[in-house]
């Protein structure tokens, strides 16, 4: 009988500490010891949800299920950041009420489809508040930015296209095959007449390109890699090269159509343009660093169910 007893209060013991070990947490995450209510974790995931469900992802299969972890993570990310600029809000005493935030709202509501801002907030699972914190946090992290002259024309000549300028561009064909004797017998055939196109239909493997004649249209420097965009930026218009250029992809015979020149508006005439531009920019990277840093200092405790499997 004492035996049995013994064994049955064991028995009772494990029941009570699995079902402790199922039950999920009243929290969905606390952020530097801050609760984040289960609550709006499901809302704003509920949110998520029914915007996939409209586009047709089915959340039953296992693609719908890869999405659905990727939005859990997501929607996750966005109450620790919403919690760490409160917390941030507050300890620096920042004013919610600033006019330059109230203006960035305002900014915010005309551009809103109708400017129906309410509608706007229920549909993103967010409050007036979380809005005006967030202006609040970016106003003050980036309010000592500032750019100097230097800086402004760095960032025209790397943006000039944006002022009315165009860039450096080729327009190009390629057939892509997998080895180098393939290629040398393509532009063997090319050599002796053969229409670029049609080989290009025949035997190229770029599946994106292949149905087109391999006609890859105009593109800037950084957009190819590094090996191809070398080839077709020195290559003559209409050239037949004796070489493929080989890349991770495979082997490539490139064909040069056209080559443009970059075209650089005047920096005087645009300069107070660039100017606001490169203050946005600036004051982007700053809000960004700032943050980041946030993030990286911050403790972070998940509700046991919905640890990432990096925090596991």
């Amino acid at each position: 009988m004492k035996k049995l007893a013994i064994a049955a209060l064991i028995f009772l013991i494990s029941l009570t500490l699995l079902s402790g070990c199922a039950k999920k947490e009243d929290y969905a995450i606390k952020v530097n010891s801050q609760v984040v209510s289960r609550e709006s974790y499901n809302a704003k995931l509920k949110v998520a949800k029914d915007y996939y469900t409209k586009q047709g992802l089915d959340f039953s299969n296992e693609q719908g299920q890869e999405t659905l972890a990727n939005v859990q993570s997501q929607v996750l990310e966005e109450l620790i950041s919403s919690k760490l600029i409160s917390q941030e809000i507050a300890k620096n005493k920042w004013d919610v009420n600033n006019l330059e935030v109230s203006k960035q709202i305002e900014a915010l509501k005309n551009q809103l489809p109708n400017k129906d801002y309410k509608f706007w907030l229920d549909e993103q699972a967010i409050t007036n508040g979380d809005v005006v914190n967030y202006y609040t946090f970016t106003t003050n992290a980036a309010k000592d930015v500032t750019v100097t002259d230097q800086e402004i024309k760095q960032y025209f000549d790397a943006n000039f296209s944006n002022y009315g300028g165009q860039q450096e561009q080729v327009k190009a064909r390629h057939i892509l095959v997998k080895t180098e004797q393939e290629a040398l017998d393509i532009i063997k055939q090319l050599k002796a007449g053969a229409d670029f196109a049609t080989l290009a239909k025949e035997k190229s493997i770029d599946t994106g390109s292949k149905d087109a004649g391999g006609d890859l249209g105009y593109f800037p420097k950084g957009q190819m890699v590094a090996e191809f965009e070398a080839a077709a930026f020195s290559q003559k218009i209409n050239e037949i090269p004796d070489k493929p250029v080989k890349t991770e992809y495979g082997y490539h015979v490139i064909q040069v159509e056209d080559h443009k020149q970059a075209v650089i508006p005047d920096f005087e005439k645009v300069k107070d343009n660039v100017k606001t531009d490169a203050l946005a920019y600036a004051k982007t990277q700053k809000i960004q660093s700032y943050y980041t840093k946030l993030r990286h200092d911050a403790k972070v405790e998940y509700a046991e169910d919905l640890k990432p499997s990096s925090a596991k």
